[in-house]
């Protein structure tokens, strides 16, 4: 068992909108319509079983600050890195200078209700990725005058895939300031990758994560963003660690064959290209072939991850079994579960 502190590299808070509603500017403050757009009424709780997730919705952000201190002091956390809960959906709202007055509200809320109140905890923020322009703007003042270490981004609802060129100006930004894009698995809008011929919330979830982070992902390695941004900050989060080898295996062997013609950025084969990049992966500790995912991309790219107070979180049986795996070494864990946070979110 490895004793080293811990850095929880995705958790997550529950915003509501009647806290960021406060921070909207005028006009927007007059408008009454929802702040983010929704998805099927599924029932992520079961029936309100799952007691964690249902007791935060009630919670304010100054009692959910006071949960994570006392959850941290608990497990020996030195810090949490939280995302959001549904803000992420800001990008999809058509309304242009709507969804940049809520990218706004939604970060002001973070940095004040939240972050102000804890240097242990520190929430990301969301973009107006439909301007590249206004969400590089944001970006900008999300760090240098809220003080955010990074943003979330969920893969579907884009106006197109994160390779593109389109948002080159957010990376620059990003790059230059030394900002996280967490690419951060989700459900919702899960019908634009086939999601709509399934029955329940179980099977929509366990699709719609991973192939979600997989289509954003193809497009980052295989459209060059390592190459054209090489310090640029990227975590694939929520899904696990190993499908990657599968996944990189695949990209080489299409690389081998159409790079010249398809790939022109990558002069190096698509694993080689990741693991010589600032590319992150959150990892889950009961994953079968962990060890071998580990070998295979290297320590230094995974995380820890414990998803409080999600559903589906596994925490602290999660943390408890990666510090005891039989399989992984004692140097591997302390990256995964402190050195490689510490190091993307320069804590």
């Amino acid at each position: 068992m490895v004793n080293c502190p811990v850095i929880d590299a995705d958790g997550h808070v529950l915003e509501k909108e009647r806290y960021i509603r406060k921070y909207l500017e005028s006009p927007w403050d007059k408008r009454s319509t929802p702040l983010r757009t929704r998805d099927q009424p599924w029932d992520a709780n079961l029936f309100d079983s799952f007691e964690m997730a249902v007791r935060w919705e009630e919670l304010s952000p100054k009692q959910q600050i006071e949960e994570w201190h006392a959850i941290m002091d608990r497990e020996g956390m030195e810090s949490a890195i939280c995302f959001p809960t549904g803000s992420g959906n800001v990008s999809k709202i058509q309304d242009l200078p709507f969804q940049i007055a809520v990218a706004k509200a939604c970060n002001t809320h973070f940095a004040k209700e939240f972050n102000a109140l804890s240097d242990r905890v520190s929430c990301v923020g969301v973009l107006p990725l439909r301007s590249p322009q206004a969400a590089a703007e944001e970006l900008r003042r999300g760090v240098t005058e809220l003080g955010l270490k990074g943003f979330e981004i969920l893969p579907m609802g884009l106006p197109v895939a994160l390779g593109s060129t389109f948002y080159d100006p957010v990376y620059a930004e990003a790059e230059k300031l030394g900002a996280v894009l967490g690419i951060h698995g989700s459900r919702s809008n899960s019908h634009e990758i086939g999601a709509s011929g399934l029955a329940t919330f179980a099977e929509v979830h366990a699709y719609a994560f991973p192939v979600g982070l997989l289509l954003q992902f193809t497009s980052v390695v295989c459209q060059g963003l390592p190459v054209r941004f090489p310090k640029l900050k990227l975590a694939f989060l929520e899904i696990g660690a190993t499908w990657v080898p599968y996944y990189l295996d695949r990209l080489d062997e299409h690389w081998e064959k159409r790079a010249k013609h398809e790939m022109p950025l990558l002069k190096k084969k698509p694993s080689e290209l990741v693991r010589q990049s600032k590319i992150y992966f959150s990892l889950e500790a009961g994953e079968t072939l962990l060890p071998e995912a580990i070998k295979y991309l290297g320590a230094e790219h995974f995380l820890y991850a414990s998803d409080i107070p999600h559903w589906d979180n596994e925490f602290p049986g999660n943390l408890h079994a990666l510090r005891n795996h039989p399989t992984v070494s004692d140097n591997d864990k302390e990256k995964i579960l402190y050195k490689n946070a510490k190091e993307l979110f320069a804590l």
